[in-house]
């Protein structure tokens, strides 16, 4: 994978580009711009003029286009407002330095100019904070349409890139082709091939769909995929030692240096954190902490010996100070923007996502803001599983509370590895274990939980060997996931007349047929008695929703975590 490479335009020296902002700033003024529509421009011809100087700028002209959105927006983060403090700084300051070049006035001018690049240094790190945060971003959906789409899907995905700003219409599109249209397909493919199962538990009559055949659209390559640079850096920030500490040392200098602003307290700590391990992509970030940690070791020193005098010199130690201020000021400027492209990115695309998950997106909105491999493999899990039942529930929206979609999950283990632990007796594996029949060769924890399974170990008092291995074995279990339509018989049979001819109409909505053998008539007027009598003792009692069975769901924990289906990585 590759990320754009930065723009080959020649860069301007100091003195071309003030010529530049005050031509800039000049018509502007003679327009009579309002304030909001100068920072804007003022803002986009700063892209123009330093576009050489930020390293990683991307060539397509939609991805230019987000990173204008971005730094220019007004709403949406607390972070504008830090950038609105700069350049409206930055205006005054041009204001006035193009006066004292007029009066002549060379001390005043060589001043304000001084505090002009200053502030420009400033600026330009919020953009190349916005610029890293965007290709890693776009990085690592790349990587996860590589892996689990094949190597073909990178054309589909590159056209999107090249098509879309990095909005919620691009991630509409995104989600559109990458998991709405395969669920579709696959759901096709199910009814087509009548891959599903229809059995009466209870009161219930359940439409059973296994997951692993929506997984069965997916194209996963085992192939190395070679990360690029700032995926690089930020996977050494979130797993290697020095890396995760410099990326908490980082988030603490944020978290300080933001504090000043109005809405600094809706940035949440995974934000901050999250745009820390952006900022530590950029070399400064090593810089300042290596500069930090010199600075700490020199003042433990001085207090460990108090007698000693200083023989530094003044003007040098001002110096010193001013240029760790000035590398501190651009942690904190580069932190800003690569917080709001996040932020800003994430709200885009969870907007999207509720437009395929719309009565199960809260499951998800915990992981907002962290766009890392490991978190977007639980999200496509999660998509795929919810979009499917997403698509059931409307199918059956005009039955209202009369049919509900859930899905149900179990651990699910190969049956040579089971066989294969210490003093693993038959007894103990049908206490613990049942066949899957979905999948030969393959077995399922039978407890739910992990407080079960400790309790059905201690019940049969397992060696300590068995015991550790299986607690190993049930943390890295794949999950199968059943998908099940459970029709309420007793609330179908309050609004019908004929039950039959109803369950006919519904199965009809839901493109399946009932694929058991042939009923006697006996048998259906017995089943349709054992309804009706049990429609005569519910109108007795208060209408309420019922339940359903413990035994057709796995307990509650065990439904919306479909994050856990993913794998591992990153």
């Amino acid at each position: 994978m590759t990320t754009p490479a930065a723009s080959t335009a020649p860069q301007l020296d100091t003195e071309q580009r003030l010529t530049a902002y005050q031509k800039k700033l000049r018509a502007l003024k003679e327009r009579s711009s309002l304030r909001e529509v100068m920072e804007r421009e003022l803002l986009l011809e700063f892209i123009t003029v330093n576009q050489s100087r930020i390293n990683e700028y991307p060539l397509l002209k939609a991805q230019q286009k987000s990173v204008l959105e971005l730094l220019c927006g007004r709403i949406g983060h607390p972070g504008y407002e830090y950038i609105h403090q700069h350049i409206a700084n930055f205006i005054i300051l041009l204001a006035h330095h193009g006066k004292a070049v007029k009066a002549k006035d060379t001390p005043q001018a060589e001043e304000l100019q001084a505090g002009i690049v200053n502030t420009e240094a400033m600026l330009i790190k919020c953009i190349q904070g916005i610029v890293f945060a965007m290709a890693l971003i776009t990085d690592n959906f790349e990587e996860i349409v590589l892996r689990y789409f094949g190597q073909h899907a990178l054309r589909e995905y590159s056209d999107l890139i090249e098509k879309y700003e990095l909005d919620d219409q691009f991630w509409k599109a995104f989600v559109e082709q990458f998991v709405a249209s395969r669920v579709e397909e696959a759901h096709k493919e199910i009814l087509e091939g009548e891959k599903y199962d229809i059995s009466k538990e209870r009161h219930f009559l359940v439409i059973r769909f296994l997951f692993d055949d929506i997984l069965a659209k997916l194209n996963p390559t085992d192939q190395t995929i070679e990360k690029t640079r700032i995926q690089k850096s930020y996977v050494t920030s979130r797993t290697e030692f020095d890396g995760r500490k410099r990326a908490k040392f980082i988030q603490s200098i944020l978290i300080k240096g933001l504090s000043s602003l109005s809405q600094a307290k809706e940035i949440s700590n995974n934000e901050y954190l999250q745009a820390a391990r952006i900022t530590c992509v950029d070399t400064i970030a090593e810089e300042f902490e290596t500069q930090y940690q010199h600075r700490v070791l020199q003042n433990r020193a001085r207090k460990n010996s108090p007698d000693t005098p200083d023989e530094r010199d003044p003007e040098a130690i001002k110096a010193e100070n001013l240029e760790f201020k000035f590398l501190m000021d651009q942690i904190v400027a580069m932190g800003v923007g690569a917080a709001i492209a996040i932020g800003r990115t994430s709200d885009h695309f969870y907007k999207a996502l509720e437009g395929f998950v719309p009565e199960q997106i809260d499951g998800i909105r915990p992981l907002a803001k962290d766009f890392g491999i490991p978190t977007l493999e639980r999200i496509l899990y999660f998509l795929l599983e919810n979009h499917t039942i997403h698509i059931l529930q409307e199918m059956g929206r005009s039955e209202g509370s009369k049919i509900q979609v859930r899905s149900g999950r179990a651990r699910r283990v190969g049956e040579a590895v089971v066989d294969a632990l210490p003093a693993m007796t038959k007894i103990r594996k049908k206490q613990l274990f049942g066949n899957d029949v979905t999948r030969k060769g393959t077995l399922l924890f039978k407890p739910k939980t992990a407080k079960q399974m400790a309790g059905a170990m201690t019940m049969l008092s397992l060696e300590p060997d068995l015991q550790k291995a299986l607690t190993e074995l049930w943390q890295k279990a794949i999950f199968r996931v059943d998908i099940m339509v459970l029709l309420n018989l007793e609330q179908i049979a309050r609004t019908t007349t004929n039950i039959t001819v109803k369950l006919a109409e519904i199965l009809e909505k839901y493109g399946v047929s009932k694929k058991t053998s042939p009923k006697t008539d006996e048998d259906e007027i017995e089943e349709v008695e054992e309804i009706q009598t049990s429609v005569t003792r519910i109108e007795k009692t208060p209408e309420k929703q019922e339940p359903v069975p413990s035994e057709i769901l796995p307990q509650d924990e065990e439904l919306t975590d479909a994050q856990e289906q993913s794998p591992k990585t990153e």
